[in-house]
């Protein structure tokens, strides 16, 4: 499957109540092309650790080459196929731990369940408004641990209510911080993802300061024995280089053909 740009997306803006931090302001990416063909889905995104400086902006030009983008297929006569329908995508500010709540220390401590709320109250008001069964989280540096645990979180509700609608479809990592020194702050939320059963995508730089490609590899591998697990090295490209505007397009190709690979696109 290929992808390639088309027009801008139509973007509006949202607050959606927090269990724990009050209003979140959210803002939804649509599929380019008016609204011709619905969307296949819709990606949370979840950014970088905003005590470390990450913010919503660190995934809106990602957003931006989602839905503008279209994919298209081969057909088994080799012919060029227009997918039906592109991807929603959400960004929204995540706040973290207050200081009077204890600040990044307690955050730490308590596997970020401030920031785990957010996200996981997010994909609730998402499967509400958009519909089930149709959600994938991507979360981007220390965002893919929390976005990690917000997905165990959410699993775990489905199956003890028989009517919760917020099945998550696939889970997407850009730079995991499976690193030793990373795992200081974020090893907590490790088993969320090593257990899940769901298809998941790790995009990682060759050169990450904080995994190498043989952390990554021995952390795939535990979870390989519990569903599909794929990964991805961009050569020559470290950490915080991957999280930049440059790397957003190679990204989005990469999780749109993993998508239709997977059979959630």
């Amino acid at each position: 499957m290929t992808t390639k740009r088309t027009q801008k997306a139509d973007v509006s803006t949202h607050s959606i109540s927090s269990t724990n931090a009050g209003l979140i302001d959210a803002h939804v990416f649509e599929p380019a092309g008016g609204g011709s063909s619905p969307a296949q889905g819709t990606i949370v995104t979840v950014h970088p650790w905003a005590t470390l400086g990450g913010g919503e902006h660190n995934t809106i030009g990602l957003a931006r080459q989602i839905t503008s983008s279209t994919s298209t297929r081969s057909s088994p006569d080799q012919r060029n196929i227009r997918q039906e329908g592109g991807w929603r995508v959400i960004t929204f500010s995540l706040k973290s731990n207050p200081l009077w709540k204890g600040g990044a220390v307690w955050g730490i401590c308590s596997k970020h369940s401030y920031e785990v709320q957010q996200t996981v109250d997010v994909v609730k008001w998402a499967s509400e408004k958009y519909g089930p069964n149709n959600i994938v989280l991507l979360g981007s540096s220390a965002g893919a641990p929390m976005a990690g645990s917000a997905m165990a979180q959410l699993m775990k509700q489905q199956q003890q209510q028989t009517n919760n609608n917020s099945e998550i479809l696939a889970y997407v990592a850009v730079g995991y911080t499976f690193g030793k020194f990373a795992s200081l702050g974020f090893g907590r939320h490790f088993s969320s993802v090593v257990t899940s059963s769901l298809p998941k995508l790790f995009i990682m730089g060759e050169g990450d300061e904080f995994t190498s490609a043989d952390q990554l590899e021995k952390m795939v591998h535990k979870m390989r024995a519990n569903g599909t697990v794929d990964v991805e090295i961009v050569a020559n490209v470290g950490h915080f280089e991957l999280e930049s505007p440059s790397y957003d397009r190679l990204v989005a190709n990469v999780v749109l053909n993993w998508l239709h690979k997977v059979g959630v696109a």
